[in-house]
């Protein structure tokens, strides 16, 4: 029936093109619909007032000192980079909580901060011997001590500002 190889693929040529069909084709010359255009979206922004921003804020940074200052005392006896980070975080939250504090209490918490800076070299120190260990344990409790009694959010929410 087929002698001859071109009549062959010839063959095996025309049932591909008409089992294939020509759907692609088709599709690129028909009519696309028209999107309609969305409309964008309207976005208020809300002014809330400053007192409560303040408030929130000191709220979250003292929240923040406890956790980082009670993972520094419990990582003591931990790995250097733990220490340093919570170390770092400690400093950088009391500094932050001492932004929102109104005058004398600014002035009361900058003693805590300067005490935390001054063992930074003791912290900062790759190995700790065991009795510095329990020393540095020691004066971080009793800092988490003072800190917690005086600058707890019910003693000072009368005394909140933001300053820069």
């Amino acid at each position: 029936m087929f002698k001859s190889k071109t009549s062959r693929y010839i063959i095996v040529l025309i049932l591909c093109v008409a089992f294939s069909g020509c759907a692609g084709l088709q599709r690129k010359f028909t009519r696309k619909k028209k999107e309609e255009e969305r409309q964008a979206p309207v976005i208020i922004m809300h002014d809330y007032a400053k007192d409560l921003r303040v408030e929130e804020l000191y709220k979250k940074r003292f929240l923040f000192w406890r956790s980082w200052h009670g993972e520094l005392i419990d990582r003591m006896g931990g790995t250097y980079k733990k220490r340093i980070e919570c170390y770092d975080q400690t400093v950088m939250n009391l500094m932050e909580m001492e932004k929102y504090l109104r005058g004398e209490l600014a002035s009361e918490l900058k003693p805590f901060i300067e005490d935390m800076k001054s063992i930074s070299s003791d912290i900062k120190e790759k190995k700790l011997s065991k009795s510095e260990q329990i020393k540095l344990k020691s004066l971080l409790e009793k800092a988490k001590r003072s800190i917690d009694k005086k600058f707890s959010y019910p003693k000072v929410k009368d005394s909140l500002e933001l300053r820069k």
